[in-house]
């Protein structure tokens, strides 16, 4: 009995001996991790965190005989790893700061700031901050490398040489994503250049997904592109060029009247989709500020095109709804004049159409658009194709 006993009472010392020494231990891991949350955001060099790196692998590598066992040891060598881990990131960053590579410090924050919760408990947004701060040194440092290069390109011309330089110097653009942006939306003018220049068919890229394009000389030479190529693809290459001082803008609104006092309605059809190209690309997707001029020519021109189907139950359907979205794009003129010949012509259709357009009036009979935004078209030189211009008001189209 006293040999029980005495095992009993050693087993229970030992516990106690073993408990102590896990609550010791459990303190000495917090003690350690709260002192590396402190010195993590003081750092301001790679070689600030050498020592708090050096104390949690001297308290993760522990001796196996100085360990105590069970769970609360395993979730304690847990927690040190895991800061271990983020305070070598957190060191690279550093690291990457002080050699002025901001692009890969700003990698590296982007990828810590994607934990669910920090091991040092850094909270979310300082990481984020530090990662904008970054931003701004990256930008400003590409801004004073390019800039006099930047500042040569007088023309379009100057492009593949600018381009050249921006590649092969000090800076190569793999290693800043401010200077990647640029060079991206250069090159891009640059091939829809080169590529007008030998009369080929292009495209010019979307500018919303190039942040590059924000750039003041990206900017100035993709309106200068635009100016350029836009003849070719409305079709007036040889007709009406853009006029001095004309801005985009300017110059589509001016193609958009002509081609109404003409009734060239090819001509309006390609002028209103190079818009809504133009505004998208900028923009985003679905984002034009021509939307509604475009929603209102595909309704006229489903209303063209049923006409000369002699469909005239669809054409009437498609010109009350034209009637319904009109906009400066197609005046309301037009459309009155088609949907009284109609009526005079084939009153049994109209009326169908009137009664459906009644019947469904509040549902949104959107028109098919036949093509999807990727990009600007420039399409390749070819001879001028044959205005489309609108039927007869005193007449049925024939096909």
């Amino acid at each position: 009995m006293r040999l029980l006993a005495r095992l009993i009472i050693g087993g229970l010392c030992f516990a106690a001996i073993i408990t102590a020494s896990a609550d010791e231990e459990n303190k000495e891991i917090t003690d350690a991790l709260r002192r590396a949350s402190d010195v993590v955001l003081k750092a301001h060099k790679a070689s600030d965190l050498d020592a708090t790196l050096i104390e949690l692998r001297h308290l993760a590598d522990a001796p196996e005989r100085l360990r105590s066992p069970g769970p609360e040891r395993e979730s304690g060598l847990k927690r040190l790893y895991d800061a271990t881990r983020f305070l070598r990131q957190w060191q690279n960053h550093l690291w990457a700061v002080e050699g002025e590579k901001f692009d890969n410090g700003i990698r590296i924050l982007t990828d810590l700031a994607q934990i669910e919760q920090t091991p040092l408990d850094i909270p979310r947004s300082e990481i984020l901050a530090r990662a904008r701060s970054l931003e701004g040194k990256d930008k400003a440092q590409v801004d004073s490398y390019a800039a006099p290069i930047l500042q040569s390109i007088h023309s379009l011309d100057g492009l593949p040489s600018a381009l050249t330089q921006l590649r092969s110097g000090t800076h190569p653009p793999y290693q800043s994503q401010a200077l990647s942006n640029l060079v991206n939306g250069l090159d891009a003018v640059c091939k829809a250049y080169l590529a007008f220049k030998e009369g080929v068919a292009t495209t010019l890229p979307p500018t919303y997904w190039q942040t590059g394009d924000t750039n003041q000389m990206v900017t100035r030479l993709r309106a200068e592109l635009l100016l350029l190529v836009l003849p070719r693809i409305l079709g007036v290459e040889k007709t009406d060029s853009p006029k001095i001082g004309e801005t985009v803008e300017d110059y589509l609104m001016r193609m958009r009247a002509a081609a109404i006092a003409r009734r060239d309605f090819e001509l309006l059809s390609r002028t209103i989709s190079a818009a809504r190209e133009i505004s998208s690309s900028i923009a985003g997707p679905g984002q034009s500020l021509v939307g509604h001029d475009y929603t209102s020519f595909l309704y006229w021109r489903e209303g063209q095109n049923a006409e000369r189907a002699k469909r005239f139950f669809e054409a009437a359907l498609a010109y009350r709804r034209a009637l319904s979205s009109a906009t400066p794009a197609v005046p309301v003129e037009f459309i009155g004049q088609r949907l009284d010949a109609i009526e005079k012509e084939h009153p049994d259709e109209f009326r169908q159409a009137t009664d459906v357009i009644r019947r469904y009036y509040d549902r949104d009979i959107t028109p098919r658009a036949h093509e999807t935004l990727g990009g600007l078209r420039i399409p390749a030189v070819s001879p001028q194709s044959t205005p489309l211009r609108t039927p007869s008001s005193t007449a049925s189209p024939t096909p």
